[in-house]
């Protein structure tokens, strides 16, 4: 499921007036056989029709379980969980709490508790056991089997909110079919209005095609929904921060940082704004004082992960494999085997951009022994490996190794085929028979199939800019570069790097995003 896919990208008493769902399926009311004398009356539907139950006899666990979804809709797994955990104190025996919680745990043995859960769901209404038999199929990786069951769910609950944010989700951050997510997060935001998910992923559609405005007002609505919230509110400084306006954003950061509440979330986004500015010693302060409030370890791994690309950006190649043992060695003592290979898996992506090709080859082999002996779940081993596959790609296709890129090539190819509805994974294959022929001197054939990539690519792209500058296309090339630029994505250190190189050779050849 798109929500708990990590791209993440995912009430309440209040809504639950709104929101039937979110009752437990013991209150809901089953039809009854009408009176023969008034057999000719159209029968009215039972209140659970086109929704999904939550079978538990406690209002306050349903409540805290949609609550929990929401939020992982809007990007904040931390919060998401607490909510969930939450709905297990409630009621310790609702299963679709636990397949949500554990899908959103990191390795092996939580994808042992999805399955149990999905193993015990059979007694439940269809719609329930189709909701948890999705959230498995994804923990397994089998995202195909899950985009099936999003849809079956929405055949089942055509009026929840949540079947069309299930499948909005996906359709967005997997097929990258904007449109057709626009219209079922919009119908998701008028069937729950106090939801905030909805709202934060059409935010990101409208990122992603570079309406700024719509981005700020998307965003806008979530910050207006929840003013006091400081996740909410630094959501709100990335989304200015994407559209230029540095100042504000900053201001509306250091306000978020300033609430009753203390949360790693506004310091993160003032953070990313220091960046921007190239002032990273500054931005790198205030990742720490995140991690110092942050009380999610996954959270606060994530932030010591983001600190590895700033010092890349900055040029300083050794002080980023440093970061990346500090991150590997905080990841075993947390006992998340995620966070262990995506700490060797950067060290390769580190010695790419730097174009220490063959360090960057050694780590992504050891990045990828790590993930075949780690305990993984299914979803955690073929992500990071979709990953490492692009480190070995990069480095052997430009580290003069083309035979052993043409076997990581198959592979990606391979995985493409087998993924029909995943834009991501088909992109990255157009990529990587891009930087083959790119790396074979063929800067033109490069060219062509990079062109091919998705626009969230910026890898590919920066790439594509590199081969029409060789093709000899420099018009073309100064182009792209400055769509990248224009992209001004935050949360992402490795963005953060790709835009320095790329300043480095737009310069003052042409105008630049106001920043």
């Amino acid at each position: 499921m798109a929500l708990v896919v990590g791209c993440a990208h995912q009430k309440m008493f209040e809504a639950k007036q709104d929101q039937p769902a979110a009752q437990p399926a013991a209150a809901v009311p089953q039809p009854e056989s009408a009176p023969a004398s008034v057999a000719a009356e159209p029968a009215k539907p039972p209140e659970s029709q086109g929704l999904i139950t939550i079978t538990t006899s406690s209002a306050e666990a349903a409540d805290a379980y949609v609550e929990g979804v929401d939020w992982l809709l809007a990007g904040h797994q931390d919060k998401g969980l607490v909510f969930l955990r939450k709905a297990l104190q409630f009621d310790p025996n609702l299963l679709v709490a636990q397949a949500m919680l554990n899908h959103n745990t990191p390795g092996a043995e939580a994808m042992q508790k999805v399955d149990e859960a999905a193993q015990a769901s059979t007694s439940l209404p269809e719609a329930e056991r189709t909701e948890i038999e999705a959230i498995d199929a994804a923990k397994h990786g089998d995202y195909e089997k899950a985009r099936e069951l999003e849809l079956k769910l929405l055949s089942l609950a055509p009026r929840d909110w949540r079947a069309h944010a299930y499948v909005g989700a996906t359709a967005f951050f997997s097929a990258h079919r904007a449109e057709e997510a626009a219209s079922h997060l919009r119908e998701a935001a008028s069937l729950n209005p106090k939801a905030i998910g909805p709202w934060s992923i059409l935010g990101a559609i409208a990122e992603e095609q570079g309406k700024r405005a719509e981005a700020v007002e998307a965003r806008g609505r979530v910050a207006q929904m929840r003013p006091d919230d400081p996740a909410a509110q630094a959501d709100y400084s990335y989304v200015l921060l994407f559209a230029g306006k540095l100042d504000e954003a900053e201001q509306v950061a250091r306000s978020a940082a300033a609430l009753p509440t203390p949360d790693a979330k506004p310091l993160a986004a003032l953070a990313n704004v220091e960046f921007y500015r190239s002032h990273f010693a500054k931005g790198r302060e205030s990742v720490a004082k995140a991690r110092s409030l942050s009380t999610d370890e996954s959270e606060r791994l994530g932030l010591a992960e983001f600190t590895i690309f700033t010092h890349v950006a900055e040029g300083k190649y050794d002080a980023a494999l440093q970061a990346a043992s500090v991150l590997e060695s905080e990841a075993r003592a947390a006992k998340n085997p995620n966070m262990v290979v995506i700490a060797a898996m950067d060290r390769a992506f580190a010695a790419a951009l730097v174009g220490k090709h063959a360090e960057g080859q050694k780590y992504a082999s050891e990045a990828w022994a790590r993930s075949e002996s780690e305990a993984l779940s299914g979803i955690g081993r073929k992500d990071l490996q979709r990953g490492i596959l692009v480190a070995h790609m990069w480095t052997q296709a430009l580290g003069k190794k083309p035979a052993d890129a043409e076997k990581t090539l198959a592979l990606m190819e391979k995985d493409a085929a087998d993924s029909p509805n995943d834009a991501n994974v088909r992109s990255a294959a157009a990529w990587g028979r891009g930087v083959l022929k790119l790396g074979r001197g063929d800067a033109k054939g490069a060219a062509q199939e990079m062109s091919q990539c998705i626009a969230s690519d910026d890898l590919c792209h920066f790439h594509l800019a590199v081969a029409q500058e060789k093709a000899g296309d420099k018009a073309a090339a100064q182009a792209t570069r400055a769509a990248l630029l224009s992209q001004q994505r935050t949360q992402n250190s490795f963005y953060l790097v790709l835009r320095q190189q790329s300043l480095k050779k737009v310069g003052d050849k042409m105008p630049l995003p106001n920043l």
